[in-house]
């Protein structure tokens, strides 16, 4: 027998020859599993912004469903409350329409990135917190274990650092503003009418599939109808008083409107 077919046959190197292979495999599947892990990253992501995007703020809304207080990073003014509500803000971009036809998309685009910022760096305060760019110039914020009250003296202080921000477009500075609507979403209210509506639906005898198929659809219609608040909060005061306001849906829904601008 040759020397070379006396090395192939050596137990020794041929257990070493398999953990080298072993070993290339196993740096293959981790630089595989790191690309997955960004592709997946910027599945969540605007590509504009750099924002969450829609798909990643409504599943996060659902965990938070479907978790309970899965929220492991609360501050002192939120520990002392229930942690199964979540405060949210929507934020609209003034003017948005007219800053793209009367300077060009660039410039809106600005608008948009310049929002993003200010909303991201403020709300990087918190690990739970959760900042989305949800349509063309909305945004929305979602801020677990907060009341109303509280998001909106969130609300607020975004309001009042935005209306600092300019943009260039040319030799002209244009001005940035933005309009916010306020509410906070009962999260045990949820669970409560979405195990009402599973109760309803096994009575009917549907099969499991179609029964989970629905509540789905129950728990979408339920956040679409919350959201809707906002923004009608939202659009009635733009409506009663112009652009650059606070609105909270507590508000709105009291025939109560605010008597100051956003003070």
């Amino acid at each position: 027998m040759i020397e070379g077919q006396e090395q192939s046959l050596n137990p020794e190197i041929r257990i070493a020859e398999l953990e080298a292979r072993v070993r290339v495999l196993e740096e293959k599947n981790k630089d595989l599993e790191k690309r997955n892990a960004e592709l997946e990253r910027l599945s969540y992501r605007d590509s504009l912004t750099g924002l969450y995007n829609r798909r990643f703020f409504d599943e996060s809304l659902d965990k938070m469903i479907v978790g309970g207080n899965e929220s492991p990073v609360l501050d002192e003014r939120r520990a002392g409350i229930d942690n199964r509500e979540v405060g949210v803000i929507v934020v609209d971009a003034d003017q948005f329409k007219h800053i793209n036809d009367t300077y060009g998309h660039a410039a809106g685009d600005e608008v948009l990135k310049s929002v993003s910022r200010a909303l991201d760096t403020l709300n990087k305060r918190e690990a739970t917190d959760i900042v989305a760019r949800t349509g063309g110039d909305e945004f929305v914020i979602l801020l677990p274990g907060m009341s109303e009250e509280m998001a909106a003296e969130r609300a607020r202080n975004l309001w009042s650092i935005i209306r600092e921000f300019k943009v260039r477009a040319g030799e002209d500075l244009i001005p940035i503003t933005i309009s916010l609507g306020v509410g906070s979403l009962k999260l045990a209210g949820v669970k409560d009418a979405l195990y009402a509506e599973e109760i309803r639906l096994k009575g009917s005898d549907l099969p499991p599939d179609e029964i989970n198929a629905k509540l789905e659809e129950k728990k979408k219609e339920i956040f679409a109808e919350f959201l809707d608040q906002v923004d009608e909060a939202m659009y009635a005061v733009k409506k009663e008083k112009g652009s650059d306001q606070i609105a909270r849906v507590s508000e709105i829904q009291n025939k109560e409107m605010p008597t100051d601008e956003a003070a």
